[in-house]
């Protein structure tokens, strides 16, 4: 996801990840549901997009939305898309497009899991901008931990792993609570102007109100102005957004 750093998959997909052969492996036996197929789809707008921390939109605000499959069999489909702007000038990306793919299910013993694969595409500048992501979550209750893995990340800029912890808690009148940490590792600093690593985190409240979820976050990194593509895409902020799932 562009300078992204991104997916909150989910923002959007925007799930936690780990490594899909190993996860495989591990949970053959899982159980999964046998339901039939059916469709889902969301959209919304939030003030500012931010993907692993970083702002995509110039810290302005996107209309985003997306359509999914569920196979009833623990597969899965979907695309998500999201406005962007990386401030360019002439030369501008327009959107963003997801495509992704996996399977979830839960074991016997309680764990659930997710793995999958995700290709950013980019539509409005001749830059290549696209990449690939592989990724793995395991959730544990209300504690999840997620890994990804880029061969090369966004604009060619190489190898990248990312490792995530969240957590949720059930407040009052239905509110949700949730935190959330990632570490960004870079195979060298072409990303960052002086760094091979950052982290970001964030803090959100969000209730839902039948189909329309609405919620509002402190979202930031540990990144300065300066390695930040000298923008302030990186600062603590505060956001909020709203959509609505069909």
């Amino acid at each position: 996801m562009g300078i992204k750093t991104n997916k909150c998959v989910t923002t959007t997909v925007n799930g936690l990840v780990a490594g899909s052969a190993l996860a495989m492996a591990i949970f053959s036996g899982a159980a999964v549901a046998q339901d039939g197929p059916s469709f889902s789809a969301n959209v919304g707008v939030v003030s500012d997009y931010r993907f692993r921390g970083i702002s995509q939109t110039d810290t302005g605000p996107a209309i985003q939305g997306g359509l999914d499959l569920d196979m009833g069999n623990g597969f899965y489909l979907g695309t998500w898309a999201s406005q962007v702007d990386f401030n360019y000038g002439a030369d501008e990306t327009d959107f963003e497009q997801d495509f992704y793919g996996g399977y979830a299910g839960e074991t016997a013993g309680g764990v659930g899991y997710d793995v999958g694969y995700i290709y950013y595409a980019y539509h409005g500048s001749d830059q290549d901008e696209d990449y690939q992501e592989i990724y793995g979550s395991l959730s544990f209750g209300d504690l999840s931990v997620g890994f990804a893995y880029s061969d090369d990340y966004w604009l060619q800029s190489g190898e990248f792993y990312y490792f995530s912890g969240a957590y949720s808690f059930a407040l009052p009148n239905d509110i949700a609570l949730d935190l959330s940490a990632g570490l960004n590792l870079f195979d060298d600093e072409i990303f960052l102007s002086e760094s091979d690593s950052y982290i970001d985190y964030s803090v959100s409240v969000s209730k839902e109100f039948g189909g329309l979820g609405l919620s509002a976050s402190l979202v930031g990194t540990d990144v300065s102005d300066a390695e930040c593509f000298y923008t302030d895409w990186c600062e603590p902020t505060i956001l909020a957004g709203a959509t609505y799932s069909w």
